[in-house]
């Protein structure tokens, strides 16, 4: 690993016996100083790998853990994308605002180099922060070891995004309900050995104003209720995995009408800032615009080919999503007062292509939206393109003649370069604001006489 680049490679400490006393002095008193500084910051483990810690309290995705020789060892079967351990804080723990990082030793056991992603996370609406050095370009918090090394990883807990208008950290220091390792690599199959995860060093002084952002409700499997995030499913895929999310708005009430947002999420996509799951239950852009109050909030899936679950990556079978598009959004009109007349489209990445892709498919589908709020301004594609991303491009002019004179909104967020997430509008920044207004303005126009 080049360690100019990552930074995060543990400094080996026989390097230091090869200073003699003398030496040491002539550092001067501020280096020395600067030493027992850093020996003397505290630190916690969070995860204690020895005899008593029992693995079903973690949970694993595509892959069998265990532990040995007080280390958690992590083996795949097959590559796979979306691999990975969580590693739930207990309510006790979360809270590591007075820290500055959290520390992983992650050794790769395997005979090829292994590429791994190391999360921290709040949920609720927090992106996350994975390792990286801020200078670290589009491919940082990827990384990689080769086979039988062994390194030190941090994760700077009070990151914020770089952007001018950001106004909070990427995620709650004083809130980490999990650690995240995400083996998922589609070339390897996963061989790590992790030993150790704890917090360490002193958090700066200043301390983010975490109130200024939207705090999203975990989703339950409760029935639909005011101000309840819930999962659904729709008649006909009982026997399916396929669920979408139904937000009703917190002053909601039987008998009257809201407008509703519908979003779409990304591909499966881990980087830097980004915690890209590919599922239907991370999406939390419309919940961001409409603040839990207003408007009901439809979060739908992308579906495979099959149509037994959830395409996490690409298109999948984007008439079968179309189909189920139409059929959630006129189910929540009847049941829950969704207003027809005034239903908004948002998406993320994969999402955003498919206000176009799925959204305008055909006359059927083009028809339910009021207007479409995305992250690029004016029409996020031009034929000199080409073909595009899964072939995005291909009919794309024949599919825009579909909008007739639909409205389509986007403000940049200014979050920085190399940033690519789905917080837009989790925050009251400039862009967050101007898009709001813009949506209440579109339902004000409707409703003038």
């Amino acid at each position: 690993m080049n360690q100019s680049s990552r930074g995060r490679m543990k400094a080996n400490p026989d390097h230091f016996k090869k200073h003699s006393v003398s030496k040491l002095l002539h550092w001067g008193l501020g280096a020395f100083s600067f030493l027992v500084a850093a020996v003397a910051a505290p630190a916690a483990e969070l995860f204690d790998f020895g005899r008593s810690f029992d693995p079903a309290q973690l949970t694993a995705r595509g892959v069998t853990i265990a532990v040995t020789d007080g280390a958690l060892n992590i083996k795949g079967t097959v590559p796979a994308s979306d691999s990975g351990v969580v590693f739930p804080l207990p309510e006790k723990s979360q809270d590591l605002s007075r820290f500055r990082f959290v520390e992983a030793d992650i050794e790769n056991t395997g005979d090829k180099p292994m590429r791994f992603t190391f999360w921290a996370r709040s949920g609720q609406g927090w992106g996350g922060v994975s390792t990286f050095t801020p200078d670290g370009g589009p491919t940082a918090g990827r990384e990689t070891l080769a086979p039988g090394q062994r390194g030190t990883f941090k994760i700077d807990l009070h990151t914020r995004y770089p952007g001018k208008d950001v106004y909070t950290p990427a995620t709650n220091p004083a809130s980490v309900r999990w650690l995240e390792l995400v083996v998922g690599d589609s070339r390897v199959t996963p061989s790590l050995r992790v030993r150790s995860l704890r917090a360490t060093g002193d958090a700066p002084a200043e301390r983010p104003d975490v109130s200024r952002r939207v705090l999203v409700p975990d989703i339950s499997r409760d029935a639909p209720g005011p101000g309840r995030r819930v999962y659904q499913q729709l008649p006909g895929w009982e026997k399916t995995s396929v669920t979408h999310v139904l937000t009703l708005p917190r002053e909601w009430q039987p008998g009257a009408n809201y407008p509703v947002i519908v979003e779409y999420t990304g591909n499966v996509f881990y980087h830097k800032f980004c915690h890209s799951t590919g599922y239907t239950n991370q999406g939390t852009m419309a919940y961001g615009l409409a603040r839990g109050e207003k408007f009901i909030t439809l979060n739908l899936p992308f579906i495979s080919v099959d149509g037994q679950r959830e395409q996490i990556d690409g298109w999948g079978d984007i008439d079968k999503a179309a189909d189920y598009c139409v059929a959630a959004v006129r189910a929540v009109c009847e049941k829950f007062g969704g207003d027809a007349g005034a239903i908004f489209f948002v998406g993320f990445s994969r999402g955003e292509y498919a206000a176009n892709y799925l959204a305008l498919r055909d006359d059927r589908i083009a028809s339910l939206w009021r207007g479409f709020v995305g992250t690029n301004p004016g029409r996020p594609w031009k034929p000199a393109d080409g073909a595009g991303w899964n072939k995005v491009g291909i009919g794309w002019d024949e599919r825009a003649a579909r909008l007739r004179g639909r409205p389509w909104f986007a403000a940049p967020a200014n979050l920085g370069a190399h940033v690519h997430v789905d917080v837009e509008y989790l925050e009251d920044r400039p862009s967050t604001v101007a898009t709001r207004r813009w949506m209440q303005e579109i339902l004000a126009r409707r409703s003038a006489p």
